[in-house]
């Protein structure tokens, strides 16, 4: 009973610590997006989503390094992917009953989003049809096939700095008190 309790203890402190940790680094990401002058879109689209993504991308290290399966933190990225493309934005539009978006985030982030889908799918299919050793059922993924969404995600903010390149800075914010939290909500998300 002792056991239970500590571990719903420790259970609900860690959840504490993790949206505490999320509140700071929501305000400090947009700190340093209005210190930088960031225009919305690339505010959420890099600075955000970089942070966001870090439980996706410890899920896969730990579950590759520590569990030797790759496919279960592929599944959770790709499931994450999912939810958040189709749930968050009906949630979102059940909430407000009125959502509204602009040309850009359409054509080009939504279009994006699908290309991002196609890179990885034809990543996968490199590795399971051209490196010697992969099947249908398995694929083996190389530094070089690695190279191709790393690529395509530069050219993503690629486009995203030449939007911010445009944008002119609305507010100037002292964002030196909350690099510290950026960088321990990081660790902690």
């Amino acid at each position: 009973m002792l056991g239970l309790a500590t571990s719903l203890l420790l259970v609900g402190l860690a959840v504490i610590v993790i949206w505490k940790g999320s509140e700071y680094f929501a305000q400090a990401a947009e700190r340093l997006s209005k210190h930088y002058g960031l225009p919305v879109a690339v505010h959420g689209a890099i600075v955000v989503a970089v942070g966001s993504s870090f439980p996706e991308i410890s899920s896969i290290v730990i579950s590759t390094v520590f569990h030797g399966e790759f496919s279960l933190g592929v599944g959770a990225i790709v499931g994450s992917a999912i939810f958040n493309l189709l749930v968050i934005p009906a949630l979102s539009a059940f909430a407000s009953e009125k959502l509204e978006t602009t040309r850009d985030l359409v054509h080009k982030d939504a279009q994006f989003y699908v290309i991002s889908v196609l890179v990885l799918f034809i990543m996968f299919a490199l590795g399971a049809t051209y490196v010697p050793g992969g099947t249908n059922e398995a694929a083996i993924l190389t530094p070089t096939l690695a190279l191709i969404p790393l690529a395509t995600y530069g050219i993503y903010v690629f486009l995203h700095y030449q939007d911010a390149s445009d944008h002119i800075a609305s507010e100037t914010v002292d964002v030196s008190p909350f690099l510290f939290s950026v960088a321990i909500s990081s660790v902690l998300l």
